[in-house]
C-alpha cells in the first residue's frame, strides 16, 4: 500500500512539474542568476563555485 502511495506521489509530482516546466526553468535561471550576482558582488564567487564543484564530483565520483 505504502509504494502505491509513493508512486501516486510521484506521478502527481511529476505531472505537476512537467506541466509548468516553463516556469520552474525561469525560477530556476533566475535564482541562478541572482545567486551569482550576489557572490559576484561580495567576491565569494570563487569560493562557492569551488565548493559547488567538490559537490558534484563527490556525487558523480559516487557513481563510479
Amino acid at each position: 500500500m505504502s509504494t502505491l502511495l509513493a508512486l501516486t506521489i510521484l506521478v502527481a509530482t511529476s505531472v505537476l512539474v512537467l506541466g509548468n516546466i516553463r516556469v520552474v526553468a525561469s525560477d530556476t535561471y533566475r535564482a541562478l542568476a541572482s545567486a551569482t550576482s550576489r557572490a559576484r558582488a561580495s567576491g565569494t564567487l570563487g569560493a562557492k563555485l569551488a565548493f559547488a564543484v567538490l559537490w558534484l564530483l563527490i556525487f558523480l565520483l559516487g557513481y563510479f
